[in-house]
């Protein structure tokens, strides 16, 4: 199998269906996977291009479904993709152990292990939505990136502009923080990012501010956008 700089290739050379969504008759047609590869925004790779990739269309665990989930797991090498398979044949058995009576809920495909993992909201019809990035790893920054996001956020125009109007901030609030990695198809820019957080209120609770996306490579923040988080 070639490789590819874009899970999207992927998608559309095979779609797999959860049971219960094929048992529908959901996303049947020969031609389903490269329809919603066609809507589907870039997913470049982060950092290595891909060998392979595991596409399933998850059940939403409703009879009719109405809100499902394309699942994408991508994989950078033969090993981790030889492993990715395996853990959806295990899943696959699992899900057909247990699906013995339609009004029982079964297990679907989320968790599985891969390099790169995304959830996409997707209709019964095959309309995409909101796609997300799930792999945990996101969270962890090299200090050097984290370093030379946070320097191009407080220097960048939206950052002082956002100063300007603040008069009242506590310190305790800390600075600004670099958070996670962004991929294009939550951020709508041509490249990954890094998020760098500035929190501007905080009640114990939900924490409040001001994310601001920055290309590492162009050394600019591409977006700046208010952000709300719940710790409890």
């Amino acid at each position: 199998m070639s490789g590819s700089t874009d899970l999207r290739t992927f998608v559309a050379r095979e779609l797999r269906l959860h049971p219960r969504v094929a048992y529908q008759g959901l996303l049947t047609g020969e031609d389903d996977g490269a329809l919603i590869a066609a809507e589907l925004p870039p997913l470049p790779p982060f950092r290595d291009d891909f060998v392979g990739a595991i596409a399933v269309a998850d059940w939403d665990h409703r009879l009719p479904s109405t809100a499902m989930a394309l699942r994408v797991y991508g994989y950078y090498d033969e090993a981790s993709l030889a492993a990715g398979y395996e853990a959806y044949d295990d899943r696959l058995e699992e899900i057909g152990s247990r699906d013995k009576y339609p009004e029982f809920d079964v297990p679907d495909f989320d968790g599985m292990a891969a390099n790169e993992a995304y959830e996409i909201e997707l209709t019964p019809d095959g309309q995409v939505g909101r796609c997300r990035l799930t792999s945990a790893w996101r969270r962890n920054i090299d200090p050097m990136d984290g370093e030379n996001a946070v320097a191009i956020a407080a220097e960048s125009i939206e950052f002082k502009a956002l100063l300007e109007g603040i008069t009242d901030r506590p310190a305790r609030l800390g600075e600004l923080e670099a958070v996670s990695w962004t991929p294009p198809c939550e951020s709508e820019h041509r490249r990954w990012t890094l998020d760098v957080w500035y929190l501007l209120a905080f009640d114990g609770r939900i924490g409040t501010g001001r994310s601001f996306l920055v290309d590492l490579d162009d050394d600019v923040v591409v977006v700046s956008r208010d952000f709300s988080v719940r710790t409890a």
